[in-house]
């Protein structure tokens, strides 16, 4: 809230009494004072100024239309929303979810993913997360937002861990924050540290590593090194955020409020983002990406299956009205590219000759759903864009690219834009709003002479040489489908990656990993090659440690914090089997389980693998702690055995 007192500045000539009289855009006011409300749900991107008309009338009731006329001046600082810009793109990200988009419901909304930094031009409008699937009630549960035109199904702030999910609007708006920190700052923090006087800078004091336990939240929140290993994050003791990368954002967003962008249940989801890029001038692969991290909580009691998860994109290279979409299914990626050989017609905003293209790259997805073996890889199946496949390690599999559909704002009513959640929740499973399924050639719908089979890709050109997207089965028609052969006009283009199916166990997690890159060629080489050559780069990087790509730890030994925040069970209430999820086993991870008396009544060895369970069915019903002990490291969490 802001109140002014515009009488201050205002006076009659004629000596008359003056008062407030009404406005634009108020709240509330008074005779002299008027009060704005500045709702993060109209300004959640908004930095900048908005004017505001106001009018004033004499004790007689009498206005001008000019000089009764006048204006209030407000500049808007918002911690909601970070820029990443330590390399050649800078890009806008908001602690709700949505990116790259203003989402100012009062101004004039524009989109910052500005390629190269500094040019005034820009590749990406827009990137949402879309999530659901089906709890034990046959409820559809899904979250998903667009522009925030219609409504909002994200907000910030972490969740409680109780099975409740609660969160109200006081604790929300707290977490209405974006943390940025350069690596070049945390290692200043780490070297100046015992200095006498030394104060840390806002974002490494305020760093927000724990919960709040008396919202019962969960005890670790961002990721940080535990200089002094007491568990307790404190940078004067040397402790310092663990970030990704060069340059770092940090935030954490949820579902739990009421869906009215697509009218879905909520699920309980928390999610912790982090947005990264490298500074690295001498790798343009690097020098050009953005990175986005998510690890998804599922905080309430309702296990998921059929569940999806994907990213809408609406890419926008320069002037938006003459592009093109198409996927790569081995490199997992969605790609915008121009649909004309010259950007636009001079717009300030376009490109012009030779314009870049646009790579939107699923690296890992969520969890595949487990089958007790390592899956292997270089088969016709997900290991084609996935990770985690044929490395010997049992269920860390992790789903690539699985869908891609593209859809528009106009035209047939089937292939537009989703307002419900049914609709939402077919296309993140590559269907059509009229439910038909997406078939192979023209436009992807039976009705627009798409020759088929039924596919998962649209656009894909040669990229599926085992016709994976097809079930096998070789196309009925051309099989280089792309927008250029589907005899496609240019124009205003988004689209949607999924990855899916899977459960999603209630208290379990999952994590994805995607990456945004840009290439814009030359004489020698054109945009799209250049982009696939990125792409190939960008992924080998990520393949060679998938688990902690981009991490960087300052000092040996210092990475073991990192356990303190990846043990994770679930279901929590129990009732027979309790599985345990933790990146840091290595065979001689040993767990005790003691009731609420402090007796130990079970304990054993954890393999090597990622994904454990234990079974329980013999436990009486009550509450108990877990331990977990690998090397000289100890995790603990309590569970409810019903």
């Amino acid at each position: 809230y802001l109140t002014v007192n515009v009488i201050n500045n205002d006076y009659d000539p004629d000596g008359d009494y003056i008062r407030v009289l009404g406005g634009q855009e108020i709240y509330s006011f008074t005779d002299s004072t008027i009060t704005y409300l500045f709702d993060p749900d109209n300004y959640g991107a908004f930095t900048g100024h908005q004017t505001y008309e106001y009018v004033i009338e004499d004790e007689y009731g009498n206005t001008n239309n000019t000089s009764s006329v006048a204006e209030v001046y407000v500049e808007l600082s918002n911690p909601g929303t970070e820029y990443l810009d330590i390399n050649n793109i800078n890009a806008r990200f908001n602690s709700f979810g949505g990116h790259f988009y203003e989402y100012n419901y009062y101004g004039d909304n524009t989109c910052v993913y500005e390629y190269p930094k500094g040019s005034g031009k820009h590749t990406i409008f827009s990137n949402n997360l879309w999530i659901g699937g089906w709890d034990s009630y046959d409820q559809l549960r899904l979250g998903a937002e667009r522009y925030r035109q219609v409504g909002t199904d994200f907000w910030t702030g972490p969740l409680s861990v109780d099975g409740n999910a609660f969160i109200d609007t006081a604790i929300s708006y707290q977490w209405f924050k974006v943390w940025k920190l350069n690596k070049d700052e945390i290692i200043y923090h780490k070297f100046h540290w015992t200095e006498p006087g030394y104060t840390p800078i806002p974002n490494i004091a305020g760093w927000p590593a724990h919960g709040d336990q008396s919202l019962n939240q969960a005890e670790y929140l961002a990721p940080f090194v535990d200089a002094d290993e007491d568990g307790v994050y404190d940078p004067l003791s040397g402790d310092y955020p663990l970030i990704r990368g060069d340059q770092a954002l940090f935030f954490i967003f949820n579902d739990q409020r009421e869906h009215t962008e697509t009218e879905g249940l909520p699920i309980g989801l928390e999610i912790h983002g982090m947005a990264y890029a490298f500074s690295e001038p001498g790798k343009p692969e690097l020098d050009n990406t953005t990175f986005l991290s998510y690890k998804i909580f599922n905080r309430s009691q309702n296990t998921l299956t059929d569940t999806y998860v994907g990213f809408f994109t609406d890419i926008d290279l320069g002037y938006a009205y003459d592009d093109f979409v198409g996927c790569d299914v081995s490199r997992g990626a969605a790609i915008g590219y121009n649909g004309d050989e010259i950007d636009g017609n001079g717009e300030p905003e376009a490109y012009g000759e030779n314009p870049p293209a646009q790579g939107v790259i699923i690296l890992g997805g969520p969890y595949i759903d487990a089958d007790e073996e390592d899956n292997p890889d270089g088969e016709c199946n997900e290991s084609i864009n996935g990770v985690g496949f044929g490395d010997g390690i049992i269920d860390n599999e992790r789903y690539g690219m699985n869908h891609f559909i593209y859809f528009n704002n106009v035209g047939y009513p089937a292939m537009t834009d989703p307002y419900f959640y049914y609709e939402y929740y077919n296309y993140l499973k590559g269907v059509w709003k009229d439910s038909t399924v997406m078939e192979y050639g023209a436009n992807g719908h039976v009705s627009g002479g798409a020759y088929g089979p039924a596919c998962n890709f649209m656009f894909p050109g040669l990229s599926d040489p085992c016709y994976w997207g097809t079930g096998g089965t070789e196309p009925f028609g051309p099989v280089d489908w792309t927008e250029e052969t589907a005899g496609n006009i240019p124009y205003d283009r988004r689209g949607l990656i999924s990855m899916g199916p899977f459960t999603f166990e209630a208290g379990g997690f999952h994590k994805v990993d995607i990456a945004f890159t840009t290439a814009r060629g030359d004489s020698t080489n054109s945009s799209m090659d250049l982009l696939l050559s990125y792409i190939d780069s960008v992924r080998t990087y990520y393949h060679e440690n998938p688990d902690y790509f981009g991490y960087t730890w300052l000092g040996s030994g210092e990475n073991m914090i990192m356990a303190k925040k990846e043990l994770f069970i679930y279901p929590n209430p129990v009732t027979s089997i309790l599985y345990i999820k933790s990146e840091n086993n290595n065979g001689k991870t040993r767990y005790m389980i003691y009731n609420v008396y402090g007796r130990l009544v079970a304990s054993g060895h954890l393999s090597d693998k990622n994904n454990n369970s234990i079974d329980v069915t013999g436990l009486k019903q009550g509450v108990y702690v877990l331990k977990v002990v690998n090397d000289n490291n100890i995790q603990t969490k309590k569970f409810l055995k019903k």
